[in-house]
């Protein structure tokens, strides 16, 4: 997979949870290297409401592609927001949080 087919499967898995059609920006966070993912997310609606984005119904394939992505990047990052706007326009910021890799790196290690 490239970048851009990654963030397009990310921007559908997003649009096809919510039930909503009436909504305005949705967020997916993101903490993972290249063995493990966990999502969570939530969106805005129309009224303004933050809602639940429920990214249990995402394809397996998010996952598989996140891990992808995460071996693609030059820069390391353990987690990253993306920010899907509903006409479509996302953001992808990428993170690294140096206790979350130290977390990490204990439970591997028990």
């Amino acid at each position: 997979m490239t970048v851009d087919e990654v963030y397009v499967l990310i921007a559908q898995n997003i649009k096809n949870s919510i039930q909503n059609d009436n909504w305005n920006t949705a967020i997916l966070y993101i903490q993972g290297d290249d063995n493990y993912v966990d999502t969570s997310g939530q969106y805005t609606d129309s009224d303004k409401n933050v809602q639940h984005l429920d990214v249990h119904h995402f394809d397996s394939d998010v996952d598989f592609a996140i891990m992808e992505l995460h071996e693609m990047m030059e820069n390391k990052w353990n987690k990253a927001v993306f920010t899907l706007v509903s006409d479509g326009h996302f953001d992808m910021e990428f993170i690294w949080d140096q206790e979350l890799a130290d977390e990490i790196k204990k439970l591997a290690n028990e």
